[in-house]
């Protein structure tokens, strides 16, 4: 399944935000993406690859670029807390769609002084008027005096404006309290900092009560293998600043190992670029230079927090995958490493072969055993009903930052509409039915990450676009290359729906009954084999439709002049499954 409002997922196995958990077989997932999911079944294991771990404790991610093919590890950082879940996102009741453009929430301003009360009676007695204005004269002249005296002085500092580093002609205090805010140098200095991973540069601009979850957020990148950061600001037009206090919309993201590279020669729009995927927090900075600049004192999940955001992470990096969990997990993420692996090597070999080039090359990917954990990451605990909260597994899409000062011409920017690939999380319902069920399940999820990867900007195509494209190269890794075998999950699930089959292909209907949605997992991904058997192309289906919106059959007219027909793909399935 992927993430981003999906309304329903498989029994468990493979899937991306949203595959509702397994019964006895497990079944298929849905998609969520920043919001769809999905589950899925057992099948046999692909042989193993005979990846080697090393010894988990004390290991330090390496960097990326200089990664061996086995691992890379833990860390054991300061204890953090969790943030405050944010308030709920409005999502479609189901499928895969970006979210919109966030509403940014007025700037909090520190509570202003009353103004003194209003004096009762009449005017004052002369004697009183005279005293005044003898005294404003002489304040008028002791303030002459004192503006010629020094004519050069710099501003003094206002409240709440921090310290900040002068060496490069900043940091200077803001000529008036109240302002607009550009943060312009800021960005700058953070990007920097940032892009060479210097941890001193980038603290310099951090103090107060961001320096604990920036801390934390700063180590965990460094088990992910990050190579490099970035830092955007958002909804810019309307900043401002009062008391020399800003609080901003931010984004905060790194090229991690597990973050696509778009190959050089493929025909990708973002060929030779890099995703530095990024997720939203709220900052509170102390201005300076009349908006231009300053110290970020206050730190805060802006929407649903990532894994990174939470506790100290331990990774396992391997040459296709990078999997990952809490400290506490340790045994599990090693015992999973390897078949991430093979799962993410078949995925990027069946693009290679398919098509001549795989877009994404490595995989990331979160575990744990603990229910509350596994939902606390990327989804609102409002969300958590039905399916959802039993889901097998789930890929979450993410944004790319939002173009600004100091982001390299090689990252990818864009904003919330745009696609940075995604994250997988596998949950309790996904690891209790066996490492092959599991395997299908990571399977499943990869290939919505790499579908993520190929359209960088989709429309909402819906479960039987999304979750059958997963589920049909999902029975492909079970079968070895042969397409729904009888000993499989999918094989036996599929022989047992076409029983039952009405005439019309699946909708997105079929996917909210938790009880029958095995069967449009399995019946979607049998859309795809149908169109193969026809001689379309497949992978050029299941872009294009992710790509448009458009139903399959609409697609395989389009791009292939082929009749997809319900009465052809009923036929084809009888004969064939019957």
């Amino acid at each position: 399944m992927s993430h981003e409002a999906p309304s329903s997922a498989g029994p468990g196995g493979p899937g991306s935000v949203g595959s509702p958990g397994p019964t006895v077989d497990p079944a298929p997932s849905v998609y969520p993406q920043a919001w769809p999911p999905s589950p899925y079944a057992q099948g046999p294991q692909a042989p193993r690859s005979g990846v080697h771990f090393p010894e988990p404790a004390g290991r330090v991610a390496e960097p990326v670029g200089s990664l061996p093919s086995a691992a890379s590890g833990g860390w054991s950082p300061p204890g953090g807390t969790r943030p405050a879940p944010p308030a709920p996102v409005q999502m479609p009741p189901y499928g895969y769609r970006y979210r919109e453009m966030p509403a940014y929430p007025a700037p909090r301003f520190p509570p202003q002084a009353p103004p003194p009360p209003r004096r009762r009676g009449g005017p004052p007695p002369g004697w009183v008027m005279a005293l005044g204005a003898v005294l404003v004269v002489a304040l008028v002249v002791l303030a002459s005096l004192a503006y010629l005296q020094d004519r050069n002085a710099e501003p003094t500092a206002g409240p709440g404006t921090a310290e900040m580093p002068t060496d490069d002609g900043y940091g200077r205090p803001n000529t008036n309290a109240d302002g607009r805010f550009t943060g312009t140098h800021l960005s700058e200095q953070l990007n920097a900092a940032l892009a060479a991973r210097d941890r001193d540069a980038f603290f310099r601009y951090v103090s107060g009560d961001a320096v604990e979850p920036l801390s934390l957020w700063w180590d965990n990148m460094g088990v992910l293998g990050w190579s490099r950061g970035v830092f955007s600001m958002q909804g810019l037009q309307n900043s401002s600043y009062r008391d020399n206090t800003a609080v901003q919309s931010v984004q905060l993201g790194a090229v991690t190992a597990g973050s696509p590279a778009i190959p050089a020669d493929s025909d990708h729009p973002d060929a030779g670029r890099e995703y530095a995927p990024v997720n939203g927090y709220r900052a509170t900075i102390a201005v300076s230079d009349d908006g231009a600049s300053g110290m970020i004192t206050g730190w805060e999940v802006e929407e649903d927090p990532a894994p990174w955001d939470l506790e100290p992470l331990y990774a396992v990096i391997t040459e296709h995958s990078v999997v990952a969990g809490y400290v506490d997990e340790v045994a599990l993420i090693d015992s999973v490493a390897e078949p991430a692996e093979e799962s993410a090597q078949w995925v990027v070999e069946r693009y290679e072969t398919e098509t001549g080039v795989a877009n994404a090359q490595r995989f990331l990917s979160f575990y744990s055993e603990d229910m509350d954990t596994f939902n606390s990451w990327f989804i609102n605990p409002d969300e958590l009903d039905g399916w959802t909260g039993d889901r097998a597994g789930t890929l979450f899409p993410q944004s790319r930052p939002f173009p600004g000062p100091g982001i390299g011409e090689d990252i990818a920017t864009g904003g919330w509409n745009t696609t940075a690939g995604g994250v997988v999380t596998v949950g309790p319902n996904g690891l209790a039915y066996g490492i092959s069920d599991t395997q299908d399940t990571i399977t499943h999820e990869f290939i919505h990450a790499i579908h993520e990867v190929n359209v960088p900007e989709a429309a909402y195509a819906g479960s039987p676009v999304t979750e059958g494209w997963a589920t049909y190269n999902e029975s492909l890794f079970q079968g070895h290359g042969t397409y729904a075998t009888r000993l499989s999950y999918t094989g036996r699930v599929l022989r047992d729906c076409v029983e039952d089959l009405d005439g019309s292909f699946p909708s997105e209907r079929d996917f909210e009954d938790v009880e029958d949605v095995g069967c449009a997992y399995s019946l979607s991904g049998s859309m795809y084999a149908y169109a193969e058997s026809l001689g379309i192309d497949v992978f050029d289906l299941s872009d294009t439709a992710l790509e448009t919106g458009e139903s399959l059959p609409r697609t395989a007219m389009e791009i292939a002049d082929t009749d997809l027909t319900a009465e052809g793909w009923t036929a084809w399935l009888e004969a064939n499954f019957g």
